[in-house]
């Protein structure tokens, strides 16, 4: 798993987890936790929950210091 590329709304990542059962959005939410520096309980998918891209909320950092982070 990793964080592919980071743009200025969007970020790409790489997981192996499957779409199904919600096995993604958890990879999704603990690759970005971790990478961020967050408890998994401050991201959340709140959209695209069974499509490959989603929307995703991240709680407690701006997005200029998010983009800071992962790049």
């Amino acid at each position: 798993m990793c964080v592919c590329s980071v743009l200025s709304s969007e970020i790409d990542v790489d997981i192996e987890a499957p779409l199904e059962k919600g096995k993604a959005n958890g990879a999704v939410e603990m690759l970005l936790a971790e990478e961020l520096g967050l408890p998994k309980s401050a991201i959340v998918v709140t959209a695209g929950k069974s499509a490959q891209k989603k929307i995703v909320e991240i709680q407690g950092l701006p997005m200029t210091e998010v983009i800071v982070k992962l790049t």
